[in-house]
C-alpha cells in the first residue's frame, strides 16, 4: 500500500491572530476567534454592504455546533468568541476548536484523510512544563473536521513544541526547501524579543540552543494597550462601550468613533499608553538581560514589533526588526519541519537531537 504524503505544518496560535504555514497552504493569518453560525447569519441579514463570506466548520468533538471563521470576524457585530486567555489556555474549548479549524484550513484539498507533522510554539516559560504537554496532547492524534460540509480527517503523527521566538530565528536559518541558508545564525548567540497580543517572550539562543537563564515571559503585550485605551474611552463617555477588540479595529485613527455622532479624540492618550507599555517591557527585560553585550545579534519580532520599535531602538540601538514579523514564527516552524522530514520516512517520525530546546 502506498504511503500517504506527509503534510508539514507550522502553527503559531497567538492570542490575537492564528498564523499557519504548510506545504499545502503557504500562508494563513486569521483572527484568533470566530462566530457561531447563528451570529454570522444575523450579520448577513442586516442588508448593509456586501455579503460576508466565511468558511464554516464543525468538529466531531462537538457535534451539531457550527462556527464560521474568516478575516471579517474581527469587525463583525456578532458575538466574537475569542481564544484569548493565559490560564489553562490549551484546555479551553474555543482554543481546541480554533486549532482544529486551523489544521483543516492548512490543507487545500476539500476532503480526505491526511497525515501531519506539526511544529508549533509555546511561551518561553512554558517550555518543559505541563503546559507544553497539554499543547502536545491537544494537537497529537486524530481530528475530524467538517469544513464547508466536506470532511477532513487529520492525523497529527508528531507534534513538536519549540519556544515561541525560536520560530523567527529558524525562519532566517532555513529556506522553504528545508536547506540551511544562513550558517551564521547557527553559530551565533542571539537575543530575541517576541511581542505578542497577550505576552512578550524573550529568549537567548546560543548556536540554536535555548539558554534557560535568558528565557523570560512577561505577561504584558499589545492587548494591554488596547485595554487601557478602551478604559479611557469609557471613562470619557460610558456610552461608547469600547472594548479592546473595537479599539484594535480603529487603532490607527486619531479618534475613536463609537457611532457617527459619538467621536472621542485618542491621539495623545494612545501615544502615552504605548510609551508607558514599551518602557515597562524594557524595564522588565533589563532585569533579565543584565548583560546584553554578550549577544552577537538582537532581533525584535511579533505582532507588536513595529509599534514598539522606536523605544526598543533606544534600548538596543542595533536591534533588528524581523521582516514579516507576524508570520515569521509559523513559517520558521514549517521550515524546521521540512528539515526534520529529510531525516526519516513518512510513516515513522523519531525523536531528533538536531535542535535542543530545553
Amino acid at each position: 500500500m502506498a504511503k500517504k504524503k506527509l503534510v508539514i505544518m507550522g502553527i503559531d496560535h497567538g492570542n490575537g491572530y492564528f498564523k499557519g504555514y504548510s506545504n499545502k497552504v503557504k500562508q494563513l493569518v486569521l483572527p484568533s476567534g470566530f462566530l457561531t453560525k447563528e451570529n454570522s447569519l444575523r450579520e448577513d441579514s442586516t442588508g448593509e454592504g456586501e455579503p460576508v463570506h466565511y468558511n464554516e466548520f464543525e468538529s466531531i468533538d462537538f457535534p451539531g455546533e457550527r462556527y464560521v471563521w474568516g478575516n471579517e470576524v474581527n469587525t463583525a457585530k456578532g458575538k466574537f468568541l475569542s481564544t484569548y486567555t493565559t490560564e489553562d489556555r490549551y484546555t479551553q474549548k474555543y482554543y481546541k476548536l480554533l486549532s482544529q479549524f486551523g489544521l483543516a484550513s492548512l490543507i487545500k484539498e476539500e476532503e480526505g484523510s491526511f497525515d501531519v507533522m506539526l511544529i508549533t510554539g509555546c511561551p518561553s516559560r512554558q517550555k518543559g512544563t505541563i503546559r507544553e504537554q497539554e499543547l502536545i496532547e491537544l494537537f497529537k492524534g486524530r481530528h475530524v473536521v467538517l469544513m464547508n460540509d466536506k470532511e477532513k480527517t487529520i492525523e497529527v503523527k508528531e507534534c513538536k513544541v519549540l519556544p515561541q521566538p525560536l520560530g523567527s530565528i529558524l525562519d532566517l536559518y532555513i529556506d522553504e526547501a528545508g536547506n540551511v541558508i544562513r550558517h551564521d545564525i547557527g553559530t551565533s548567540y542571539i537575543g530575541i524579543v517576541d511581542i505578542g497580543l497577550g505576552t512578550t517572550d524573550c529568549d537567548g539562543i546560543d548556536s540554536l540552543k535555548a539558554v534557560p537563564d535568558d528565557r523570560h515571559t512577561i505577561q504584558v503585550g499589545v492587548h494591554e494597550i488596547y485595554q487601557r485605551l478602551a478604559d479611557y474611552i469609557n471613562t470619557v463617555n460610558p456610552d461608547a462601550y469600547a472594548t479592546p477588540k473595537t479599539v484594535e479595529v480603529q487603532f490607527e485613527n486619531d479618534v475613536y468613533r463609537a457611532s457617527k455622532r459619538l467621536v472621542i479624540p485618542i491621539k495623545e492618550v494612545k501615544e502615552r499608553i504605548i510609551r508607558e507599555t514599551a518602557e515597562y517591557l524594557i524595564n522588565e527585560l533589563q532585569i533579565r538581560w543584565q548583560n546584553r553585550s554578550k549577544f552577537d545579534m538582537v532581533f525584535l519580532t511579533g505582532g507588536g514589533a513595529q509599534l514598539m520599535e522606536p523605544w526598543f531602538k533606544e534600548f538596543v540601538t542595533d536591534i533588528h526588526v524581523l521582516p514579516d514579523h507576524q508570520i515569521s514564527n509559523a513559517r520558521g516552524f514549517f521550515k524546521f519541519g521540512l528539515l526534520l522530514a529529510k531525516e526519516y520516512e513518512v510513516e515513522e517520525i523519531p525523536e531528533t537531537n538536531l535542535l535542543q530546546t530545553t
